[in-house]
């Protein structure tokens, strides 16, 4: 007689992926083994009536039983089930499906569910530096609302806040959800006193960092940043190269330090790819480090070209600019609008004559008030 194999044939093993208000993409189906009457496991997954609910639709043939695994210890022998997500997260679901000898044939889909598709919120301005938040829309029934504001000032749990912010500055703030079926999520938006803002660096600028790209190089850690024009002033360094340095992690760079070289109304500049049409914006910069005891200057102006560094105060083109000292925060934001579509230069100007200044610059945002 003979003797029956004591560990289960698995057949399939099948990954796809859903997002959630999004299509589904299915793998073609990969047969078993011919011999007998194996397990074929398949089934399309059905964005349900809010965005964590999905209904799971079974088209495996040749089953005695199937077993639902949804990747957050939810469990299901269920023919065909819905399931309810608790939180936003990626999730791969697996359905095992085994036939009467226990063989076994998998699929898995990936359901990833995004918290700033699920719900949508606006901080709108009020004038006086205060901004009014609301949802905006949204893919969930709401039971509780609660509104982190990002300044280290109290929660509230109001459908529809008032808050007052500081000028020119921005901050993250938070909105927890819980949905009628028990669901809890987050989601962050940036907003200033004028209202929220979104990311529109890519848009208008290259070479922003993280690990600034070089178009020259010269030894073991000096370059040229690519993308930004940079004047003879900052190219003191051996080889004729400045404002790109390897340390800290390829950090766009202007340093005179022992007895290098001075600058002298050094600038690296970049004019936006397209016209900046009206609005107001936010140009953030998060520094590694920097020491300044002379003159710094980050500009953005109307044209192709920032003003010389005597000149930033007083030039009618420019449209916003922060001077730098030692006790500047390594984070901080300029704050500019345009009144017409223009033309814009961003960049920086400066004179280093004091011994050991430097900046080493990490990365570049530039942001438009949401409208």
């Amino acid at each position: 007689m003979r003797k029956k194999n004591s560990m289960n044939k698995l057949f399939t093993l099948l990954l796809s992926t859903i997002i959630f208000t999004s299509c589904v993409k299915n793998m073609d189906i990969v047969p078993g083994p011919t011999e007998g009457n194996p397990p074929l496991v398949d089934f399309e997954v059905v964005p349900g009536d809010d965005a964590f609910t999905f209904d799971f639709k079974n088209n495996s043939k040749n089953y005695k039983r199937l077993e639902w695994r949804f990747g957050d210890d939810g469990i299901s022998t269920e023919i065909a089930p819905s399931h309810v997500f608790a939180r936003a997260d990626t999730f791969d679901v697996n359905l095992s499906a085994i036939s009467e000898d226990g063989s076994i044939a998998k699929k898995v889909m990936r359901v990833m569910i995004v918290p700033d598709k699920a719900i949508n919120f606006i901080a709108e301005s009020q004038g006086s530096n205060k901004v009014k938040f609301s949802v905006k829309s949204a893919n969930v029934k709401v039971k509780s609302l609660s509104w982190n504001f990002g300044d280290d000032s109290d929660s509230t749990t109001v459908a529809a806040p008032i808050k007052e912010y500081g000028p020119g500055k921005l901050y993250t703030a938070k909105l927890t959800v819980t949905t009628e079926k028990g669901s809890v999520f987050t989601v962050k938006k940036l907003v200033t006193s004028n209202g929220t803002v979104v990311d529109v660096t890519s848009k208008y600028l290259l070479n922003v960092g993280p690990k600034f790209a070089t178009s020259e190089r010269f030894g073991s850690r000096w370059g040229v940043v690519a993308n930004w024009r940079v004047n003879a002033a900052v190219r003191q360094r051996d080889g004729g190269m400045g404002s790109w340095d390897e340390w800290e992690g390829n950090s766009m760079s202007m340093e005179s330090w022992g007895g290098e070289p001075d600058i002298v109304n050094g600038k690296i500049q970049q004019t936006a790819l397209l016209p900046l049409p009206v609005g107001e914006y936010f140009y953030t910069l998060f520094f590694h480090d920097y020491q300044f005891k002379d003159q710094f200057y980050t500009v953005i102006a109307k044209g192709n070209e920032i003003p010389d560094v005597d000149k930033v105060e007083s030039n009618p083109d420019v449209l916003g600019y922060t001077k730098s000292n030692g006790n500047a925060p390594l984070n901080f934001t300029t704050n500019f609008k345009v009144a017409t579509p223009s033309n814009v230069t961003f960049g920086f100007v400066s004179t280093m004559i004091q011994s050991d200044q430097t900046f080493k610059l990490t990365y570049i945002k530039l942001y438009e008030l949401d409208k």
